[in-house]
């Protein structure tokens, strides 16, 4: 018999790392043809950060994105930064362009009111040009500027961005502010329980982040999907090879022999397993953030499991507490009242529960 059943998880994510400095700092150029060079130690991981980075860049700058070139995570040339780390590349390191990009914007303006005959706080910039903001008729081309500043001025266009999020270590009595901001994702869950086989199907998954603005969406929705993928392959496929070791050191269940020699051993889910997912990019505003942007990180896989586990629940009554939940164990459970953490061979996560 086929059963049908829904879930749902929530849960709130720190934009930065929690209780411990963890700045970011950028340095950038623009050259005289007006392209901008970024050096920053935020790595590229598949997440985007390039493309992101580059577009609050080209947006505070008024310039094409395929200007700005991004130089990351070489320890040797680039800044420094604390890691690619608690989903705060978008947020620390977006912050840290654009006090670098200030640092130039004011030699650009420096610049062209010297070329344009008015003062610097009269100017803004607009589609590329520096402009005056109480007299259309004056402007005058970024990459100008940029030259006028190097060759007359005698001040080449660059800058030093720094951030620092903030947070106040959380102390023994709970008492603190351990993140500068933090960020929320949900996902609704629909499954199909098979009573004879204990296969579950899952049908469609419903994920809807708070991002801030979605500097990317495209990217937002990418990461959206990406990690409803990634926790649909932790609740029904995915084991820990070999088991899971305490806080005191190897558990007892620790089998060396037991575990995968190849890919083609460890069950991850494939583009076959998709359900259908529709992601929600939920626009709010983050006052700390560029542009009110938060995250898009990996905030996107804490849900899909749990919502997974909870619409197995609403389907059949049964509590799956050792991921993941294969036919086998949902199948045990449905025949037997004894509890549920008992049962199975899977994973007892026991770097968690113990420690």
């Amino acid at each position: 018999m086929i059963k049908k059943g829904r879930g749902i998880a929530g849960c709130i994510y720190s934009l930065t790392v929690t209780n411990t400095p963890n700045p970011c700092s950028a340095y950038m150029q623009m050259r005289q043809d007006g392209s901008v060079n970024v050096q920053i130690g935020i790595c590229e991981i598949g997440q985007g950060s390039h493309t992101t980075l580059a577009m609050i860049i080209a947006e505070e700058l008024t310039i094409p994105v395929e200007t700005v070139s991004i130089y990351s995570a070489d320890t040797s040339v680039t800044p420094y930064d604390f890691g690619t780390v608690s989903s705060r590349g978008t947020f620390a390191g977006g912050r840290a362009v654009l006090d670098a990009c200030s640092q130039i914007k004011e030699a650009l303006f420096h610049a062209a009111a010297h070329k344009m005959k008015t003062r610097a706080d009269r100017l803004s910039l607009k589609d590329g040009m520096v402009v005056d903001k109480y007299d259309s008729r004056k402007k005058l081309p970024i990459a100008e500027a940029a030259r006028v500043s190097q060759n007359v001025m005698n001040k080449l266009p660059m800058g030093m961005g720094e951030f620092h999020p903030f947070n106040v270590p959380v102390t023994v009595d709970g008492i603190g502010e351990p993140s500068d901001s933090y960020y929320y994702h949900a996902t609704v869950a629909e499954v199909e329980v098979d009573t004879e086989t204990g296969v579950v199907d899952v049908k469609k998954l419903y994920a809807a982040l708070d991002c801030g603005k979605a500097i990317n969406p495209m990217a937002v929705e990418g990461q959206i999907e990406g990690g409803a993928m990634q926790g649909l392959g932790w609740a029904l496929r995915e084991d820990m090879y070999p088991y899971g070791t305490g806080v005191d050191g190897e558990s007892e269940e620790f089998d060396p022999d037991f575990r995968p020699v190849s890919l083609a051993d460890y069950p991850i889910v494939t583009s076959m397993d998709t359900p259908e997912i529709v992601a929600a990019i939920v626009e709010t505003h983050d006052g700390e953030g560029p542009f009110g942007a938060k995250a898009a990180g990996e905030i996107c896989a804490n849900t899909a499991a749990p919502a997974i586990i909870n619409a197995i629940h609403d389907a059949v009554g049964v509590w799956i507490t050792d991921l993941p939940a294969t036919p086998e164990k949902v199948l045990r459970l449905l025949k037997s009242e004894k509890p549920p953490s008992v049962e199975g061979g899977g994973t007892k996560c026991r770097g968690l529960s113990d420690g």
